[in-house]
This record gives structure tokens, C-alpha cells and sequence, in this order.
């Protein structure tokens, strides 16, 4: 077998013939295809022998077939409770279904209604945000993406009710592009759920943008295919007193990796990136994020939780950068993982390079097991071990789901991970 870095001639192929790119782009954007794809070439779909992915098995992605198939195996997926509502009337055409109401001061376009419309925008933040240098991934979804879902918030909007992007079957999906940018003063709330059926490679990017004083709420619900593999990334980028919250939930796909990362621009801004993920059988997730706190005064928070069973494994590096100028930074991470097997595994690794003196940062990580004692105290209540077992999980995971303030979603994602451990025992 040719080594993997050598296979993306598939890829340089496919580009020459520029099924993604249409003859109506702007040339701004065919050169950032272009860079983006001549990056990917020297990079190469990433190994095991990478530091960033040595635990995380991409192999069955170098020759590009679960991407560019034309075809998904197995019957259409169905969609997960919450995010089965009508299609709003700014559908965005071969993309994602978009539900619910679309509210005023908020637009959700496709990217060829977005170029006529906004352009300036566009073309300013647009495969700007999320670098490719150091992404291979990243590469690969910027050089092919076929449409773009571009949703913005003007100033002063508050929307009360989320955006929800739904990313099923079709390979019309397998490489979304989705663009926020909130105005100044505005708040908007979005919801990514990808699902899907069958054997295939999705992989996604989103853009954030936040202007001064601006409000972004974000979700991303994985429950892929179990033959599938999931790559993501996002990547924010904020401006003074601006806070942006990502939420990232992960049960589906077979290998799921997560790249989550924000560039704290402006003094008083504050994010918050925390995660869930609940995985089982021969399941992989792995989630990597990163933390920019260049200027003063600004805030950060981390909580990710796993919870694995079976032969399943995690992985969470978690990256927060303190420029020189940033004193005042307030950052705390953690990383906490249930094992509820004696062969699932997690590798963790939280990092802090501190360039400031003035700074409170604190992280850590845990991994453990289900505790003894509180299981038989359950089990002497006449709770059945089974039962025993799954409101220990819940419990674990409860702090983590209590910051997702969308009802529905939260509501779905506590049910499902009450029954997912379900033992045998009763």
C-alpha cells in the first residue's frame, strides 16, 4: 500500500476538475480554494505518525472515496426528536435543512444568494477565520465545499429561537460550510445536528464571527452512522465584550474527530467550549481545542465529559494560549471521563502556555469508574444494578447537559444517554 501522504493525487484529480467550483465564485474565492488545496498537498491527510492525530486512525480517509462517493449506503437516517420540525421558507438549496422560524434581524442564505446580496461580508470572513495552515482537513473541506450556509444576525437583533441546520444524507452533505457572523450588540443562537446512514466521511466547518458586544450560542449534535466517519472543525473569532459558548455532543460515527478552537480579540470578551460524548463498541472520539487569549480582561471556560463503554476510546487535548498583552486572563479547563469497562481508554492531555504574569488559569483531568459504594447504596434501595448503573451515568454527565439551555436538546440527549449503558441486569 502507497503511504497515505502520497495518496492525495485522488484529491489533486478531483480538483483539476472542479466539480465544487462554479463558474459564478468570485476569483477571491477560487484563489482560496486554491491555496487551500496546494496546502493540503504538503500536509496530506493526517497519520498516525502526526503528534496531533497519533491516537486517532484516519487511514480509511486517504484515497477520498467515503468522501466523494456518489452514493450512501442504507436507508435514509431519521432524525433525532428535536430537530424534526418544518423546513423554514430560507431553505438554502442542495445544503442543510434549516427549521424553525427564521426571525427578524436574522438571514440564512446559500452562498450564492449570500455573494449577491452581502459580498463584502463574504468575502471578508469567509475561509478567513478558519486558517488552513496547520489543518489539513480544514484544506480539504475549503478547496471542495460545493455551497455554503451563510447566516447572519444584524446589529441589535436578539433571536430567541435557535437556527437549526440539519446535515442528513446526500453527498450534498459531506462537505457543509456554514458561516456566522453576528453584528454588534446582536445574539443568535444555532443548532448542527449531523445525521446520517451508511459507510461515508462527512466533514464540516463552521466560521464564527463576533462583533463588539455580540452573542453566540452554539451547537453541534453528532449522531452520525456507526460505519461513518466525522471530522470537524470550528472555529471562532471574537471581538471586544463578545461571548461565544460551544457546545459539542458526540454519540454517533465510528471515528469522530472535533477540532474546537476561539482568538479572543478584544479586552472583556469571554468564551465557553465544553463537550459531551458517550461512546461505546469499537468507538473513537477526539476532541482538540484551542484557546487564543490575546488581550487583557477576558474569561474562559472548559468542561468536556466521556463517558465510554466497552472497547470504545476518547481523546481530549485541550490548548489555552495567554499572550503577552493579555494579563487579567481568567481560564479554567477540565476534562472529566467515565470508563465503564475495563478495556475503553482515554488519552488526555490539557495544556496551558502562559505568556503573562497578571493570570489565573488552572486546569486538570480525570478518568474513572463508576463508584462501588454509590452503586450498592442504589442496589439496597431495591434500585436494580442495571438501573443502578445508568442513573450513575446520568448523574455524571448531568453538569455538563445542564449547559445546554436549548429545552429540546438537552431534553433528547438526557433521554438517550439514560438508555444508551442500559446493562443487562435488571
Amino acid at each position: 500500500m502507497p503511504a497515505i501522504a502520497d495518496r492525495t493525487d485522488v484529491y489533486l484529480e478531483r480538483f483539476n476538475d472542479a466539480p465544487a467550483r462554479s463558474a459564478d465564485e468570485p476569483t477571491w474565492l477560487l484563489e482560496r480554494r486554491k491555496r487551500a488545496m496546494e496546502r493540503f498537498l504538503q500536509l496530506g491527510v493526517p497519520t498516525l505518525k502526526h503528534e496531533e492525530y497519533k491516537y486517532t486512525d484516519l487511514s480509511a480517509l486517504a484515497d477520498g472515496q467515503l468522501l466523494f462517493a456518489t452514493r450512501l449506503g442504507g436507508a435514509e437516517a431519521a432524525l433525532p426528536s428535536y430537530a424534526a420540525g418544518r423546513s423554514s421558507d430560507q431553505a438554502t438549496g442542495a445544503g442543510p435543512q434549516v427549521l424553525g422560524r427564521i426571525q427578524p434581524g436574522a438571514r440564512v442564505q446559500s452562498l450564492a444568494e449570500a455573494l449577491r446580496s452581502q459580498p463584502d461580508l463574504v468575502q471578508r470572513h469567509l475561509a478567513t477565520i478558519a486558517d488552513c495552515e496547520d489543518h489539513a482537513l480544514c484544506a480539504v473541506n475549503t478547496a471542495f465545499f460545493p455551497d455554503a450556509v451563510v447566516l447572519t444576525a444584524e446589529r441589535g437583533a436578539v433571536l430567541e429561537e435557535p437556527i437549526q441546520l440539519v446535515f442528513g444524507d446526500g453527498p450534498a452533505g459531506r462537505l457543509p460550510r456554514v458561516l456566522i457572523v453576528a453584528g454588534r450588540n446582536s445574539s443568535v443562537q444555532v443548532v448542527e445536528t449531523y445525521a446520517g446512514s451508511g459507510a461515508y466521511w462527512r466533514n464540516a466547518v463552521t466560521e464564527i464571527y463576533a462583533e463588539e458586544n455580540a452573542r453566540v450560542d452554539h451547537y453541534r449534535a453528532q449522531v452520525e452512522s456507526l460505519d461513518a466517519y466525522h471530522t470537524g472543525r470550528l472555529q471562532a473569532s471574537q471581538e471586544r465584550d463578545s461571548y461565544v459558548g460551544s457546545f459539542s455532543i458526540s454519540f454517533g460515527a465510528a471515528v469522530a474527530r472535533n477540532d474546537i478552537g476561539t482568538r479572543l480579540n478584544g479586552s472583556g470578551c469571554e468564551c465557553s467550549l465544553d463537550g459531551l460524548y458517550a461512546v461505546r463498541g469499537d468507538q473513537l472520539v477526539d476532541h482538540h481545542t484551542s484557546i487564543d487569549h490575546a488581550m487583557p480582561h477576558c474569561s474562559s471556560h472548559q468542561l468536556y465529559k466521556g463517558v465510554l463503554d466497552d472497547r470504545a476510546k476518547g481523546v481530549f487535548n485541550g490548548k489555552i494560549f495567554v499572550r503577552p498583552d493579555a494579563q487579567k486572563t481568567d481560564a479554567v479547563q477540565s476534562n472529566k471521563n467515565l470508563l465503564l469497562s475495563d478495556e475503553s481508554e482515554v488519552n488526555t492531555k490539557p495544556q496551558l502556555e502562559i505568556d503573562a504574569n497578571d493570570v489565573r488559569c488552572t486546569h486538570g483531568a480525570t478518568i474513572g469508574q463508576l463508584d462501588s459504594e454509590a452503586a450498592f447504596y442504589l442496589q439496597s434501595r431495591g434500585i436494580g444494578a442495571g438501573r443502578a448503573r445508568n442513573l450513575l451515568t446520568y448523574a455524571f454527565a448531568a453538569d455538563a447537559l445542564e449547559r445546554i439551555k436549548f429545552g429540546p436538546l438537552r431534553e433528547h440527549f438526557e433521554a438517550l444517554l439514560l438508555n444508551r449503558f442500559a446493562s443487562q441486569e435488571p
